[in-house]
């Protein structure tokens, strides 16, 4: 498994903390988790999926908490108006 995945997550989480509102920021935290239960179903539980799940959360979690804070700086966090 190469850096992409990892940043992919990275990307994942910074849109969904930007983007997302409320619990929803946090959706992208499922992702590793379906994908670390699909290869462990598939091959086991290897210490080497949990060290790559944690890392991957971890990155994640990052992100979410950098999209947040972006979107704290640009004051987006306003309430839509419709017309």
């Amino acid at each position: 498994m190469g850096i992409t995945t990892y940043i992919l997550f990275l990307v994942a989480g910074i849109g969904f903390g930007y983007a997302a509102s409320g619990r929803w920021k946090w959706l992208p935290l499922l992702f590793p988790l379906a994908l670390a239960a699909g290869a462990m179903a598939k091959n086991g539980v290897d210490a080497t999926v949990l060290l790559r799940l944690i890392a991957a959360l971890v990155i994640t979690a990052v992100g979410v908490v950098l999209g947040v804070l972006l979107d704290q700086r640009t004051g987006r966090s306003e309430q839509a108006r419709y017309a």
